[in-house]
């Protein structure tokens, strides 16, 4: 009979199961809330005619203020959708981390890198609520910065690590004679 599955560690569930806390709240908040988000988005934008560059006239504009509250919606749907992603990622790379044949210590760099993945989706937070009052232009670099490079960085780069160690596992069993 086959050895059990080894668990994640902590600090990979919580990270895994705070992204599917996130990533489903906001699903259910955007069915709930959707039109009152449009609103508050679209009185922001019209507010800020010199961020976002209008002529000042909201009737020449109409089509440029729905295109900004558009980019502020969407970027709170990529949180829905990244939180459960990331959510469903952490869990099942941290699963496999754990259960590959590597030194402990390694195993749990990986988990830690996967889990800081948990950070990237609050940067779609960030630009949702923000866009409206800041513009797109001037967030996109400071956003993709502060969580989207680094966080998403290092899930990706435990991604990468974990297929490394899985193929160098393989091909140490192979000549090892082991299955």
């Amino acid at each position: 009979m086959p050895d059990a599955l080894r668990r994640p560690p902590t600090i990979a569930l919580i990270a895994s199961l705070c992204m599917f806390a996130l990533g489903s709240s906001m699903g259910g908040l955007l069915i709930r809330f959707q039109d009152g988000l449009y609103d508050t988005a679209r009185r922001e934008v019209v507010k800020r005619p010199d961020v976002h560059g209008f002529a000042g006239a909201e009737v020449i504009d109409e089509a440029r203020i729905a295109e900004i509250v558009e980019q502020s919606n969407n970027a709170l749907r990529m949180l829905h959708v990244h939180g459960l992603g990331l959510g469903m990622l952490i869990l099942l790379v941290s699963l496999t981390i754990v259960n590959l044949p590597i030194p402990e210590p390694l195993k749990h760099g990986l988990c830690v890198l996967v889990s800081l993945g948990a950070l990237y989706p609050p940067g779609w937070l960030a630009l949702g609520w923000l866009i409206p009052t800041w513009g797109l232009a001037r967030l996109r670099g400071p956003v993709e910065w502060m969580f989207f490079v680094p966080f998403g960085g290092a899930a990706i780069l435990a991604i990468w690590g974990t297929l490394a160690c899985y193929l160098v596992a393989l091909l140490r069993g192979r000549r090892l004679g082991e299955p």
